[in-house]
């Protein structure tokens, strides 16, 4: 398992969208708003859980 920060989500995603053309068809592929897509894509907003699982990821805590 390898273990990835907020901007490596972010890095992926955005690889992800230009794979699939533009955010929109990213988003409407995977179900996600597309504005939520932008936000992240922007660092506004945190990778939500939405995109995650769109992303094949998964959330997991860990502690030091």
């Amino acid at each position: 398992m390898r273990i990835l920060g907020q901007k490596d989500i972010v890095q992926l995603l955005r690889f992800e969208v230009e794979r699939a053309g533009s955010q929109r068809a990213w988003a409407k592929k995977h179900g996600v708003d597309r504005p939520k897509v932008n936000r992240v894509l922007r660092s506004v907003k945190r990778p939500t859980p939405s995109i995650i699982r769109a992303l094949r990821l998964r959330i997991v805590v860990v502690s030091d």
